[in-house]
């Protein structure tokens, strides 16, 4: 099944109709990938995902050659082609070792419905292992034994567990408030989110109490309130892990997404 919607995509500086993308894309080991956020035309945190995908390449030994202007150029063409003002656009490299292999192209984008901010979403607990945590490299076989799950038990997020231990969504980062302070796994567990480092550095200039130590799946009843960050759901409250309930409308969830959100206001003005 075609990954890619709407009318274009580029592959190595080319442009195509996504009708040919089947014969084109090629997801050779390792693919590694980025997903970016369009809003009003803007790609949200750009830099930050550059920065990433460079760091995914150096994970498997490879040295990225490619410019930020390049991707920009690319993504804004893309843009152009297939009449966009937000949706989610994915970035794929692999061939590193022959000529690199770059794909732009656009992906079906859902968001949460506003009542989900409000109300919370339902995740489950998963258990499993990712390979390289830092690197964002494509593993389809886990993420459609994880489909299958979500939408078996209609739960929006699976929340994967390795040995006890609460780490990361399976497309998000996670985090759990109890008093007045913020808990998330440390770092060297995670892929490192881009919306997870600018919940950080909010609550940091915010005087916001952050621990990053790891929280196991027997404790998560003592936490108040809990949530998931990522591209599209931004900051999104989690109202039940398996039959464990939580607080959506805790004080600090709240003032976390509104920091979230006026800080992605705050980039769009700045690249307009």
């Amino acid at each position: 099944m075609t990954e890619a919607v709407l009318n274009s995509f580029i592959h190595n500086n080319k442009i195509y109709n996504v009708s040919e993308f089947d014969n084109i894309y090629s997801e050779k080991f390792p693919s590694i990938y980025e997903v970016i956020r369009i809003i009003d035309k803007v790609p949200i945190f750009l830099e930050e995902h550059y920065e990433r995908l460079k760091h995914s390449a150096e994970i498997i030994g490879y040295k990225l050659n490619l410019s930020i202007e390049s991707i920009k150029e690319n993504i804004n063409k893309m843009i152009e082609l297939n009449y966009v003002d937000n949706y989610n656009i994915k970035i794929v490299l692999n061939d590193f070792n022959l000529n690199l292999n770059e794909y732009y192209y656009f992906i079906k984008s859902t968001y949460p419905e506003p009542k989900m901010y409000k109300e919370g979403v339902k995740a489950c607990l998963y258990h499993a292992v990712r390979e390289n945590p830092n690197a964002k490299i494509i593993n389809a076989e886990l993420r459609n034994e994880i489909n299958n799950i979500l939408n078996k038990g209609k739960y929006y997020e699976a929340i994967l567990v390795n040995n006890g231990e609460i780490t990361e969504g399976s497309r998000s980062n996670i985090f759990f408030i109890k008093d007045d302070s913020l808990y998330t796994s440390p770092l060297s567990k995670v892929l490192p989110g881009i919306t997870r480092q600018k919940i950080l550095n909010l609550c940091q200039k915010n005087n916001i109490n952050i621990y990053e130590y790891p929280i196991y799946a027997n404790e998560i009843e003592s936490y108040d309130a809990a949530f998931i960050s990522g591209t599209s759901p931004k900051v999104l409250p989690i109202s039940k892990i398996n039959d464990i309930s939580f607080n959506t409308q805790n004080k600090l969830l709240l003032k976390i997404m509104n920091l979230y959100d006026e800080e992605i206001k705050i980039y769009i003005s700045k690249q307009k």
